[in-house]
């Protein structure tokens, strides 16, 4: 017998079998499209987002506009010391942590970025940058003394009994000059030949003879730290004080203020103002005032320093003595005590001012001096020099986790590249844009160590500089990287506890073979935590007394996360009733067709039909049926699973973006239909044995 011929007998009853089975074939592959969707997203979102959490406590900055102000958040070293405990004891909820290491790298051809005229003009947040400078606000100038200010002796007295020993203290003038040759210094800054210079001169240890010697009229040569434009600085000032008195929105470009022309005293103004020092008294009649030639506002020139720049010079040829703190037992008081005395001149050999005798120029001088050219050497190789930020982990760090910074061309590090240390580097787009540089191309970079020792150095707990390079100690790594990305930040010049500047270049940690240092806390470290344990972290720390001392980075996890468990409770529900409504239509058709064979199945047995063609016979027609709905219910359900994707993001208000793939469809549809077909047979055997059973 055909199983063709059985079909063909009952067309409308194979008809709607088909499209019975198409028809819970379709809601099933929707629903069940969708669930299984929902749980690869998860599972590729537990992948994919990373929780971070950094220790920002400490001090805050809030406002920089005019006086910078500070709010205290909490006790960052305790913070740092309980999680970095917390981690070594293996906490379940920490999978690792985020570490950066600092190195200074020097590349002959690079040019830093620098800040020293800029100035940002937005909201309550106006500023100059300052330590951001660094190491590129030193210089080496002629100077030619006006006045030379009276000593000041710093000691047990005046420094909390830090310098209890005698040869331990130090000497401070304030010396009064005008530049008159500069012999090196950052290229952005601008020349200050002519200029007036007010600066402070420092000596330490038990002979202040070389200050003391210092006369009006000498031309002396002096290593400058903490280099400031002060006419700049000046001129900032004035330009806000003239934007708030104007009321006027307009920003105001310093450098462009005519002052020199506009000057008058405050006897000469035309308003009718009275302006007191603080203390209530008035200003003197010859105090300076600018008088706006657009506006007519005038503005009292309050400390000022127009024509100036300002800068330190510290001379330490004399030892030093090293402190420790101690704490004694019986009273519980502490005091520093001497443990020992640093040279630190034979260390360093650093230049700090030499007076240069009469006839012999600067240029005579410095080619004569070895430790001169060792500072010339310094300035110039710092002033193309970058940080390198050794990390194991990018996406982990604080700005790159919270995503207000993010590699936009190219790409990050991969496992391999961590593992193996491989020469690879990132940059930011700034950086690139000013060097002409890209994604590709060689950057090699002189790795040198940052000294903690040096004098003007210490580890910034935000924004990370190199350290001023020194020629005795050299560089310690030459390579040449390869940029593979470059990236972008949303701000590139703030001052937060996980804030790095544009100049920052990242490598993997490994691909450092010389030492690096690192801060405590903030950008330097983070932890990453098990996606989802925020509270119980913070739960933890509260408990100790640290709470809100950590801040959270999840890439918007627990948002995402909260819309994609609500869109899998859905789809799940929906899978359970496509399931019930499958099997219940199934049993159905298994009624409708299969099981009304009884009596072919005896006809056949009457005619000697084996029982093996018997099931056959019975099984192949409702087999072909349901292979019918099975491509009825595929070619439905393919175009229609964006639209069940809509409405179940429409029922749980998720503004997630689900795919499901063709072949996840066919997969679940050709599941199903083996199902279906497994039922179909036992049920076609148990059919054709009743048959078999009335026959006999």
């Amino acid at each position: 017998m055909n199983p063709m011929h059985q079909l063909i007998r009952r067309p409308v009853k194979a008809a709607f079998g088909a499209l019975l089975l198409a028809l819970a074939g379709v809601i099933l592959a929707l629903s069940g499209g969708q669930f299984w969707a929902a749980v690869q997203t998860r599972a590729g979102v537990e992948e994919t987002y990373t929780t971070v959490a950094v220790v920002t406590g400490g001090k805050r900055q809030l406002v920089s506009s005019g006086d910078i102000v500070y709010e205290d958040i909490g006790p960052t070293y305790e913070a740092n010391e309980f999680l970095k405990e917390a981690a070594q004891k293996g906490w379940s909820i920490i999978r690792g942590q985020a570490t950066m290491g600092l190195a200074g790298g020097y590349s002959p051809k690079l040019t830093p970025l620098t800040t020293f005229y800029r100035t940002d003009l937005g909201e309550s947040d106006t500023r100059v940058d300052s330590e951001e400078h660094a190491p590129y606000n030193f210089a080496i100038l002629e100077i030619e003394i006006t006045e030379v200010g009276e000593e000041s002796i710093y000691s047990q007295e005046n420094l909390d009994d830090v310098y209890s020993e005698k040869n331990n203290y130090f000497f401070s003038w304030e010396i009064t000059g005008k530049v008159v040759g500069v012999q090196a210094m950052s290229g952005d800054w601008d020349d200050p030949t002519g200029r007036n210079t007010n600066f402070y001169l420092q000596i330490d240890g038990s002979s202040d003879a070389e200050g003391k010697a210092l006369q009006a009229g000498q031309r002396i040569l002096v290593f400058a730290h903490h280099y400031r434009d002060m006419d700049f600085e000046q001129r900032c000032r004035i330009a806000w004080d003239l934007e708030w008195a104007t009321g006027s929105p307009r920003e105001i470009d310093p450098r462009s203020l005519d002052i020199e022309n506009n000057m008058i005293r405050y006897a000469d103004r035309t308003t009718a103002i009275t302006i007191t020092d603080g203390e209530g008294n008035p200003w003197p009649d010859d105090a300076p005032m600018y008088r706006d030639p657009d506006s007519g506002k005038e503005i009292l020139i309050v400390g000022g320093r127009l024509g100036e720049i300002s800068f330190n010079v510290t001379d330490r040829s004399q030892p030093w003595a090293l402190h420790e703190f101690v704490i004694d037992e019986e009273t519980g008081d502490g005091r520093y005590e001497t443990t020992g005395f640093f040279d630190y001149g034979a260390e360093y050999d650093q230049a700090s001012f030499t007076v240069l005798p009469e006839g012999v120029t600067a240029e005579e001088m410095i080619a004569s001096s070895p430790t001169w050219q060792k500072a010339m050497e310094s300035i110039r190789v710092s002033s193309h020099s970058v940080p390198v930020l050794a990390v194991n982990h990018l996406e982990a760090m604080a700005d790159f986790a919270a995503g207000t910074a993010m590699v936009t061309q190219g790409r990050s590090f991969s496992q391999k590249e961590y593992s193996s240390g491989a020469p690879v580097c990132l940059i930011s787009e700034s950086l690139a844009r000013e060097n002409g540089l890209n994604v590709g191309d060689p950057l090699p970079l002189s790795l040198y160590e940052f000294d903690r020792d040096l004098w003007y150095n210490f580890v910034c707990e935000y924004n990370p500089r190199p350290t001023c390079y020194l020629p005795d100690q050299g560089f310690r790594q030459e390579t040449e990287y390869t940029i593979i990305g470059l990236y972008r930040q949303s701000n590139e010049w703030v001052t937060t506890p996980t804030s790095f500047t544009p100049n920052s270049v990242f490598v993997p940690e490994k691909s450092v073979t010389c030492r690096t240092v690192t801060g405590s806390c903030g950008v330097w470290s983070s932890l990453v935590l098990q996606n989802g344990t925020i509270d119980q972290m913070e739960a933890r720390l509260a408990e100790n007394g640290l709470g809100g001392t950590v801040t959270y980075y999840d890439q918007g996890y627990s948002d995402i996360v909260e819309s994609l468990d609500g869109y899998t409770r859905v789809s799940r529900t929906m899978l359970c009733v496509g399931l019930a409504l499958w099997a219940v239509v199934l049993a159905a058709y298994c009624v409708l067709l299969p099981m009304q064979e009884g009596k072919t199945a005896l006809r056949m047995w009457t005619l000697g039909a084996k029982r093996r063609d018997i099931a056959g016979q019975i099984w192949i027609p409702s087999a072909l049926v349901a292979l019918v709905g099975t491509i009825i219910a595929l070619a439905v359900s393919i175009p229609g699973m964006s639209w069940a994707t809509d409405k179940i993001q429409a029922l749980t208000g998720s503004d997630l973006t689900l795919k499901v793939s063709v072949g996840q469809t066919v997969a679940l549809c050709a599941a199903a239909l083996a199902i279906a077909l497994a039922v179909i047979a036992l049920v076609s055997v148990s059919t054709a044995q009743r048959g078999i059973r009335k026959a006999e």
